[in-house]
């Protein structure tokens, strides 16, 4: 009877180390979530930057794009298995993702890079006139 108490456990821990095991597809989610969050600080710095030394009007528009920025990082999600896997800027958090495919999180997390590098370029579109 002992020797069932022991294997149950046993291999309970077997059957669950498999779970550290990610799938192709979360691996490319989380590599496009860490590409998403490099070009949004990118994109806050150069908002920054130029909104030191815009007139009035280029400071609506920043303003704008800025708010844009915020709006996006109030919906990013981290990939689960991922989570701290980057460094946030201060006061930076992400909610944590809902119950979702691993299809469906990849998805996600290339609409979320798309949206971003739209917002990025605007950016740059508005500052070349």
């Amino acid at each position: 009877m002992k020797t069932i108490i022991y294997a149950i456990p046993l291999a309970f821990a077997f059957s669950c180390g498999g779970s550290d095991q990610k799938s192709q597809m979360l691996i490319q989610a989380n590599q496009l979530h860490l590409e998403s969050i490099s070009i949004a600080g990118k994109l806050e710095k150069s908002l920054d930057s130029l909104g030191r030394k815009a007139s009035a009007d280029e400071k609506i528009r920043l303003d704008s794009l800025a708010h844009l920025v915020e709006i996006w990082e109030e919906s990013v999600i981290e990939v689960p298995g991922f989570e701290h896997a980057h460094e946030h800027t201060e006061g930076h958090t992400h909610k944590p993702a809902p119950q979702m495919t691993d299809e469906s999180m990849l998805e996600y997390q290339r609409n979320a890079k798309d949206a971003i590098e739209s917002i990025s370029a605007q950016l740059r579109k508005n500052s070349q006139h």
